[in-house]
């Protein structure tokens, strides 16, 4: 009886070993994660976003955000095998989280109980708040004077005042970091400078490390600046970045210090800038900070683009306004259902390789629909030949001049490449476009739910 014991007795030991050593492999290997947020700056109020690429061999079983001072407590819960998970979280912080810096733990578990932590730390201060004098109109040989109140809670560090073209670059630091202050700067117009409106910037800075940009703009012109034409460039562009081929913007017909354009963009391709000239310079308005469009504008080449927000669309369709008086933009979305069309053909004369098109519409020439898939709207061709004398409309069939027959919305029929988004105007007598002793070979492409257009040499 005694040796009968000892053998249950030993398989009860043994087997509980080996059931202590499951328990441990079980454990296995703890996550591990890659480009995991390791600051965000940000103000009370604001919403942040979280990311991370997150892998766990033996998949996992919860990812948890929490931080209790800013009432944190998210738990990702995994119902699946997942053994790879991109974070993505969005959160916004309380509007009375105090101004300090949280540190926010990331706990990744794996099924098996494994566990890794990361830290994000979050950010949260105010930039300075500043009410000061910035647009002068002025000569040569004249004082400025920059006065106003700049106030924070957090103590002000330094104001930068810099204005290349009148040779400004003036520093003010502020000793004991006040939490205001009551700017009166005096500075004198070189004589030499130019004649020309002058753009700049004043910067205040903060001990929390954050700042305050605004545009300074000095009038040495003698006269009041008007523009007349304002155009967009940027990666939205079927050519990106090309200012000379940069879409001309419409006056609003209600107020003509609002220009307007309706665009299209698609993901990575989505910034634009303002221009005064079919150039970068002197006039190129972008973002002070593309992070945070709320510090307002820059007429500037440093100027950062501004973001459209094509969020997946591809295209996306907006409506962009800019006021370059005031240095203000709006993006709205255009979301009118318009249904497609699957066929477009260019119709005219003067196409070398269409001899017999003449205005014959069953010889009219056909354009590809959705060009590399960019749109189901859009109808384009490369590589026609222009001769001397060349004159094109759009049509949708090609056994008559119905039900479809567009020209373009101008004044002047007789025009010169590049052709810029131009409008297009539908129906029976519509015109035509001419170019004139412009051979050579070109690009055309046509937006059907925006009825622009875009004819250029290649």
């Amino acid at each position: 009886m005694k040796s009968l014991l000892k053998i249950p007795f030993a398989f009860i030991v043994c087997t509980t070993f080996l059931m202590g050593c499951d328990d441990d492999e079980k454990a296995g290997t703890p996550p591990t994660a890659d480009n995991v947020t390791t600051e965000i700056l940000a103000e009370p109020g604001d919403e942040i976003v979280f990311e991370g690429t997150f892998n766990a061999e033996d998949g996992f079983s919860k990812i948890t955000l929490s931080n209790d001072e800013i009432m944190l407590d998210k738990q990702i819960v995994f119902a699946n095998h997942v053994t790879q998970y991109f974070l993505d979280y969005k959160f916004t912080l309380p509007e009375e989280a105090a101004l300090k810096v949280y540190d926010i733990t990331i706990s990744a578990e794996a099924l098996g109980g494994a566990t890794e932590t990361y830290s994000t730390k979050v950010d949260v201060a105010t930039p300075p708040s500043v009410d000061i004098s910035v647009d002068f109109v002025a000569l040569p040989g004249e004082d400025i004077v920059f006065e106003g109140t700049i106030t924070d809670d957090q103590g002000l560090t330094e104001i930068k005042l810099i204005n290349a073209g009148i040779g400004l670059d003036h520093i003010i630091e502020l000793a004991g970091n006040p939490t205001s202050y009551d700017l009166s700067y005096t500075y004198t117009i070189p004589v030499a400078s130019e004649m020309k409106m002058h753009n700049g910037t004043v910067e205040v800075t903060n001990l929390a490390n954050r700042a305050t940009t605004l545009p300074m703009k000095v009038n040495l012109s003698g006269e009041d600046i008007v523009y007349e034409n304002i155009y967009i460039a940027g990666g939205f562009q079927w050519w990106t970045w090309n200012p000379e081929l940069a879409y001309p913007m419409d006056k609003d017909p209600n107020d003509d210090k609002w220009f307007e354009v309706p665009v299209n963009c698609w993901d990575g391709f989505d910034e634009l800038k303002f221009l005064g000239q079919l150039g970068w310079n002197p006039d190129n308005w972008g973002l002070v900070d593309q992070a945070d469009p709320s510090k307002g504008m820059l007429n500037d080449d440093s100027s950062a683009a501004i973001l459209l927000g094509a969020n997946g669309a591809n295209p996306a369709y907006k409506k962009v306004r800019f006021n370059p008086y005031i240095m203000q933009y709006s993006v709205e979305d255009i979301t009118d259902v318009v249904t497609p069309k699957t066929e477009m053909y260019i119709v005219g004369s003067g196409f070398p390789g269409y001899p017999a098109l003449n205005w014959n519409t069953e010889e009219a020439i056909p354009m590809t629909a959705n060009p590399y898939g960019y749109g189901e709207h859009i109808f384009l061709i490369e590589g026609l030949e222009f001769s001397d004398d060349v004159s094109i409309k759009f049509i949708g069939q090609t056994d008559g001049w119905g039900p479809y027959d567009a020209g373009f919305d101008v004044g002047e029929q007789e025009v010169t490449a590049p052709v810029s988004w131009v409008k297009i105007k539908e129906g029976d007598g519509s015109k035509d476009l001419k170019f004139k002793n412009q051979a050579g070979t070109y690009t055309v492409l046509f937006d059907y739910y925006l009825k622009r257009a875009l004819i250029w040499q290649e």
